[in-house]
């Protein structure tokens, strides 16, 4: 194919230069014309086509869709030189309909040669002139997807190079219909085992992360993973534990999962859950015989645990702030650049919450600030709220709701 394409391109070449120059710039055709065109055409334009356009309506009823590369190369290297009007008509009547009847032929169980790899590359020509291809191409997926198993990489393989090619809203409504309900029924069989783990079922929902939403993820660990994962901890620790134990089963857990889905509320609202649940156990057994060191252990994760939050928190704040200060909002572009003390200014304008500083007043050298009733310091990025006897790390959207 690429061959026959470029000896025709070439050949074509020769041909339609003197055909051009021989009246002198005016157009004189010495090959039989295909169809006609509009006389006001330019000379050029007119040559192109009733010269060129029949040797490609030629070629393109030869071509193979599946075999795209010759045949988009070789409309890439005509692009700048054709007008427009003849690119569309070639896209248009000549290469979307055999791409269209391909794709109805096309059948995703039995093909081996995966479908992006002879439409995407089309892509950059065709754009929007493609998306009529898409419905049916997810409906074939869909179909195809109907005896699927997450234990089946294979399905991600075929779905990951169309995740940015359909609409967002496309996308997440194809992931909901066909792979969200099978992950939930993966992650409804996994037994949650602290003694003997099997993690495979675990390990092929996980593994779509990236591809479905990190709000449909969440929802199915609030539904089919954390009430079992929370009961089997309660029934261990009324079990005499080891708590070392279990405070590496926690850690360990946690490790499983990436920093975006900690960040979400409810994922992390889960793993306060266990700590809480964790501490009431310690705390109860006053008395009776207790592991030495497991509440100062338990107290410690506590606290580690939670200020891993408060700094994660901060991190992420200070990236707004910072994106705030690059795209200018509220700040003029002469003006010193927006830090994480203007970001606080900003929310708390935007709250009705009065944030000034206490005149006069400093704690180790950092200024003290109001902020409503709260009294606050701010140290590389990380905002401290007086406590009754210390000073305790607090995000800025826990502030804001201690403030209001």
């Amino acid at each position: 194919m690429g061959c026959s394409v470029g000896s025709v391109a070439g050949s074509l070449c020769h041909r339609l230069v003197p055909a051009y120059c021989s009246g002198g710039g005016r157009w004189v055709p010495r090959v039989r014309a295909a169809q006609s065109v509009q006389p006001a055409a330019p000379p050029l334009h007119r040559l192109i086509w009733e010269v060129w356009m029949p040797f490609v309506r030629s070629i393109v009823t030869q071509w193979q869709p599946r075999n795209c590369d010759p045949m988009v190369d070789f409309l890439d290297s005509w692009v700048h030189i054709i007008p427009v009007w003849i690119l569309d008509n070639i896209l248009d009547q000549l290469i979307f309909p055999k791409l269209q009847k391909e794709v109805e032929n096309w059948n995703p169980l039995t093909d081996t040669v995966p479908i992006h790899s002879w439409i995407h590359p089309w892509l950059p020509l065709m754009q929007a002139r493609l998306e009529p291809l898409y419905s049916p191409i997810r409906s074939k997926l869909s179909s195809a997807l109907q005896k699927w198993h997450p234990s089946d990489s294979s399905a991600k393989l075929i779905l990951q190079p169309w995740k940015d090619v359909f609409t967002p809203g496309s996308w997440e409504a194809f992931m909901v219909k066909n792979i969200v309900p099978k992950l939930g029924m993966c992650l409804g069989e996994l037994v949650i085992n602290p003694h003997q783990q099997h993690m495979d079922a675990f390990y092929w929902v996980i593994d779509w992360e990236g591809m479905i939403s990190v709000s449909s993820l969440v929802g199915l660990l609030e539904k089919h993973f954390f009430p079992k994962w929370l009961q089997v901890l309660c029934s261990w620790l009324s079990n005499s534990p080891n708590y070392e134990e279990i405070t590496k089963w926690y850690l360990g857990w946690k490790s499983m999962f990436s920093d975006q889905v900690l960040a979400h509320p409810s994922v992390k609202d889960k793993f306060n859950e266990a700590l809480d649940i964790m501490n009431r156990a310690v705390s109860s057994n006053v008395g009776a015989y207790m592991q030495p060191g497991a509440r100062e252990n338990i107290a410690y994760l506590t606290h580690t645990e939670r200020r891993k939050d408060f700094q994660y928190e901060a991190m992420q704040e200070r990236r707004e702030a910072e994106n705030m200060a690059q795209r200018g909002i509220g700040v003029a572009a002469s003006s010193v650049p927006m830090n994480f003390k203007d970001l606080i200014e900003t929310k708390a304008e935007e709250h009705n919450i009065v944030f000034m500083p206490v005149i006069g007043k400093r704690h180790e050298g950092k200024q003290l600030y109001t902020f409503g009733r709260i009294v606050i310091y701010i140290d590389r990025g990380v905002v401290f709220v007086q406590g009754e006897k210390t000073w305790v790390p607090t995000s800025l959207q826990s502030l804001i709701d201690m403030a209001k």
